[in-house]
Parts: C-alpha cells; structure tokens; sequence
C-alpha cells in the first residue's frame, strides 16, 4: 500500500511538472557584462512567455520601457555613435535607477531585442514634438524582425504619442511623419 502510494504520488509529481510553465529561454547571445546579462535575463523572464507569440513578447519589452520606466531630460555623450560599451553602461543604469533619456530608452531597448535573438542597432536622429516646433536630438531603435525593418521608439510611443503600440514595430512611414534621420546609415 505505501509503495503504491509513493508511486502514485512520484506519477502525480511527473505530470504535475510537465505541466508546469517553462521559463522564457531568450534565443540571443548575452553580452558579456554579468550584471547587465543577470538583469536582462531576469526582466525577460518576467516579462516574457515561451507560450506568447514573437509579437506579444516584443511588445511586452516595449510597454515594459514605455510606460514602466520614467523620462528623465538629459542626453549621453553620443558624438563618437552608440558604442557596445555606452550601451551597455546606459541599457545597465536604465535597469536599476528606471528613469533614464531617450539614448537609454533606446540602449536598454536594443539590448533586449538583441537579446532576445534579433538584429538591433540604436539609431540617431530627430523628432519634432508639436506642429511647428524645432525638432530635437532623439534615439530609438531599428531591429529586423521576421525579416522585416522595423522601429521601436519606447520613448515617443510612451510620452509624446497619443497610442504608444504605434511606435511598437513601426515602419518608416509611420515614424517619418514625426521624425527624421539618415537611413543609409542603417545595416
């Protein structure tokens, strides 16, 4: 009787964790930096599904710096591009203090696509807030996904936009509307 009762619940166990939710396993590569790589790996599996869709994780990364992280005015040095360095020291910084400017908005954001398996790269440039405004130094990201080029402007989409899910995985046309930058200068 107490064998078949240790067997039944041994059984029970098994299907019990076959059943259970298997964590976000991110298909990039991690970037070397451990505390950067522990942070980045922890908010992904937070915030991620290995049952979700390619679209409902990257959204929710997105919605994640969008209107999870606050806007703090300022800039980075960026004069020399966007190194693999400065964005990892800005994507870092953005985790703990979660307030943080448009180049680490962008940084922490390329950080996790990159991550998460796709081609991401930061890009520099302008956007134009209101009608007849002066446009103003900006960064956001361009990543391919499916194959596709695609823009992610957490920033934009979380504070200035009227539906932050425009700035989601938007193409050129959407975001040309309100900004502007070199896209020859894209890989």
């Amino acid at each position: 009787m107490r064998r078949l009762l240790i067997l039944t619940l041994a059984a029970l166990f098994l299907v019990l964790a076959a059943c259970a939710p298997k964590p976000y396993e991110p298909a990039g590569e991690p970037t070397g930096n451990a505390a950067l790589d522990d942070a980045v790996l922890a908010l992904l599996q937070e915030r991620c599904s290995a049952k979700n869709s390619e679209q409902e994780n990257l959204w929710a990364v997105y919605d994640f710096i969008a209107h999870d992280i606050t806007y703090r005015p300022g800039t980075a040095d960026t004069s020399g591009g966007f190194s693999d360095e400065l964005t990892e020291q800005l994507a870092l910084e953005l985790l703990h203090k979660r307030k943080g400017n448009c180049d680490a908005q962008a940084a922490l954001m390329a950080v996790l696509l990159r991550r998460m398996g796709y081609e991401a790269q930061l890009v520099q440039g302008t956007f134009v807030r209101e009608e007849g405004a002066e446009p103003v130094d900006h960064a956001w990201v361009y990543a391919l996904v499916g194959g596709e080029g695609v823009y992610f402007d957490p920033l934009y989409g979380g504070s200035f936009a009227e539906r932050a899910e425009d700035y989601c995985m938007a193409p050129a046309a959407l975001l040309k509307e309100t900004h502007q930058w070199d896209e020859n200068a894209l890989r």
